[in-house]
């Protein structure tokens, strides 16, 4: 349940798109950064973080798909990182898995919410 008292929406594909274009621009700004000041040790996905967090918390209060997002995005992101580490940089290894973690978690989220909301619509009218 939301604020208001309704449930929470399912999250379209647009606005799924455009979250996750901002966060890639969060996350190459972050990268900008980092690099700029050449300290690999700040957390450039700190503000990723916190913007998916907000945009969970305003928009789509969905605990299961939220859990799914987070396990589906960290996985994606430590494997990654693992992975890119002895072959790149630290600081652009953090950006890439930073990024491919974000889309696993935007895209595991918006079909966990839709495949709820189907599900949902289905049981009332079935």
């Amino acid at each position: 349940m939301t604020k208001t008292g309704t449930a929470a929406k399912a999250v379209s594909w647009g606005e799924a798109a455009l979250v996750l274009a901002g966060c890639w621009l969060l996350c190459a700004v972050g990268y900008g950064v980092v690099a700029l000041l050449d300290d690999p040790t700040l957390p450039a996905a700190a503000p990723v973080v916190l913007a998916l967090g907000h945009w969970f918390w305003a928009r789509h209060r969905h605990w299961t798909a939220g859990a799914l997002a987070t396990v589906a995005g960290c996985a994606v992101l430590f494997v990654l990182l693992e992975t890119l580490r002895p072959q790149l940089d630290r600081i652009s290894a953090d950006a890439l898995s930073t990024g491919a973690g974000i889309l696993a978690a935007v895209l595991a989220f918006t079909t966990a919410t839709r495949t709820r909301a189907r599900t949902r619509s289905s049981s009332r009218h079935g």
